[in-house]
């Protein structure tokens, strides 16, 4: 069957007009000058402008006045060749907005003359691709700013571990400059000792067993000297999940280890000098106590064989000796209390706070009753410690409101609880002389005293003995002056399940 050649030649022409007129591209033929000869129905859609609209204008009036250089470089190319490369450039719709676009074009050249009769272009609206772009800059240029100004050493180091990008933190960290960093694989500069653990975390990332890691970790410098330094280090994937590069953020901590190493040498001998200071003042508490308890003996005989010799001054002046010889005696036994206290190994278990307190309040009824105390005791729990330390915090606390009374009222005592995980805080209330609020901190201090002039005498060991067993608890003991009277408030540890109030 023969084809009509004209028919054929016909049918391919619909067929390329029906591709023009559906193409998302503006397609356009441009006379040597620019303007156009004809625009596709594209430009409906992308400049909002009739194809007969454009016709017979520059193209030139509508492009961005900045990128009109770009555009006349790339007319000029294309006249000059047949082809022309890519050009991005911005162009305004009939709204006054502008559009980018990226045009690709040819030009059509007389074949007996040579010389162009034609541009054809080609042009498709990235705009979408420019904001994307512009984004992408923007961000990078964050995360360069950042780090680049940041505090800590910081590197990008891809997957072979070569670094990428160092800021300038890092290349004083290692004393060395940005060109030797980048490129260089990081076991160069790392610590023998240290590459295995980091090669093993850095396995576990690539793995998805991890999605970051910590370690402390030595660096090299050129010198030979080493950097302690804390390493943090996450992996960076691609829109698709895929490794791209490990981000890297190094402390140093050269000056911190040295400072550690400082305050543990100087806390190990505080502890050697406090365990000597305990041993010589439990020394001298035992040296004390012979000689203290002959002047004893002596006070006593003089007093059954003379005292009825002896005149008023007399009587009075054997009476403050014998009180002396009470309060040297009661030092002495604190000195030896809080040395004890300070040395021995604590023993913890479950305590019963309410029968403890009862049990004190049993052994020092004498004292209580001698002054007629109310005690009101609250609902007490069950904590974790030495029991024989917290019954000495309660029998301090309470002999301490005997000793301190107001003499115009009745004493009144409250003790009580509440949970504060991981302790529970006690508090004892009394109604007594109270203190001055700048002597919170004196009170717990040995031997200290007060603005309060008319105190009565005391060893002045009692509350620093509180202190020092609280604090071995990992507990705090802290003193406030209310009206009337004082609030000790103590922590001790909670039991490590379950609490029980009893």
């Amino acid at each position: 069957m023969d084809v009509d050649p004209d028919r054929s030649v016909l049918e391919e022409r619909d067929r390329l007009r029906l591709l023009v007129a559906n193409s998302t591209d503006m397609l356009a033929r441009h006379a040597p000058d620019g303007s156009y000869r004809y625009v596709s129905p594209a430009c409906r859609e992308l400049l909002r402008y009739e194809p007969d609209e454009l016709v017979g204008r520059s193209v030139y009036e509508f492009i961005h006045p900045d990128d009109v250089a770009a555009v006349q470089a790339a007319h000029a190319e294309v006249m000059n060749g047949p082809r022309l490369r890519a050009a991005v450039y911005r162009i305004r719709d009939r709204q006054g907005r502008d559009v980018w676009f990226e045009t690709t074009g040819h030009s059509l050249r007389d074949p007996e003359t040579g010389e162009i009769v034609e541009i054809q272009t080609s042009s498709r609206d990235v705009s979408w691709r420019k904001q994307v772009e512009a984004q992408l800059r923007e961000s990078e240029q964050r995360f360069r700013l950042a780090m680049a100004d940041a505090p800590i050493g910081m590197v990008l180091v891809d997957l072979d571990g070569h670094a990428v990008e160092v800021n300038k933190r890092l290349c004083e960290l290692l004393d060395r400059p940005r060109e030797a960093l980048v490129g260089c694989p990081f076991q160069e500069v790392t610590h023998p000792d240290d590459l295995d653990a980091d090669l093993a975390y850095l396995k576990q990332l690539l793995a998805g067993e991890i999605t970051h890691y910590e370690m402390e970790k030595r660096y090299l410098r050129p010198s030979g000297a080493v950097v302690s330094a804390l390493l943090g280090v996450s992996l960076l994937r691609d829109d698709e999940g895929e490794p791209r590069y490990f981000i890297a953020q190094i402390v140093d901590m050269t000056d911190r280890k040295r400072t550690l190493l400082a305050l543990e040498t100087t806390s190990r001998e505080l502890e050697r000098s406090n365990a000597a200071l305990r041993r010589y003042a439990s020394v001298v508490a035992h040296d004390l106590r012979s000689p203290l308890a002959t002047i004893g003996g002596f006070v006593d005989l003089l007093r059954d064989h003379y005292g009825d010799r002896l005149d008023q001054q007399g009587t009075q002046l054997l009476q403050v000796t014998d009180r002396i010889m009470r309060q040297m005696t009661q030092t002495i036994e604190g000195l030896l209390d809080l040395s004890r206290i300070q040395s021995d190994e604590l023993t913890y278990e479950a305590v019963d706070a309410a029968s403890l307190v009862q049990d004190v309040i049993a052994a020092i009824r004498p004292q209580l009753d001698a002054v007629d105390a109310e005690l009101r005791i609250g609902t007490l729990p069950r904590v974790s410690g030495d029991p024989a330390l917290l019954r000495v915090v309660f029998q301090n606390l309470l002999s301490n409101a005997v000793q301190y009374r107001h003499p115009d009222r009745r004493l009144e005592v409250d003790i009580d609880a509440e949970h504060t995980h991981p302790f529970w805080r006690f508090t004892v209330v009394d109604n007594g002389r109270g203190f001055d609020p700048a002597d919170r901190e004196v009170l717990f201090v040995p031997f200290a005293r007060g603005h309060n002039g008319d105190r009565p005498d005391g060893s002045g060991i009692g509350l620093a003995t509180c202190r020092s067993i609280v604090e071995r608890h990992r507990g705090t003991i802290e003193a406030y002056p209310c009206e009337p009277g004082a609030r000790f408030e103590f922590t001790f540890p909670a039991l490590p399940d379950r609490e029980h109030r009893t």
